[in-house]
């Protein structure tokens, strides 16, 4: 009796464990603030005047 009380223990365990490691990296939509913090950066460098030609 007792193994089949910690088999069951045992499978919940790993059950929610396996759920929280799914969320954990599964891809949303988008980002959840909506600030695009998250969108790579996208610098514009621009030259002094004497560096230009």
């Amino acid at each position: 009796m007792q193994e089949i009380i910690i088999a069951i223990l045992f499978l919940g365990a790993a059950f929610f464990m396996g759920r929280k490691f799914y969320k954990q990296y599964k891809a949303d939509s988008g980002c959840a603030t909506g600030c695009d913090s998250c969108a790579p950066a996208k610098k514009e460098i621009k030259l002094p005047g004497h560096l230009k030609s």
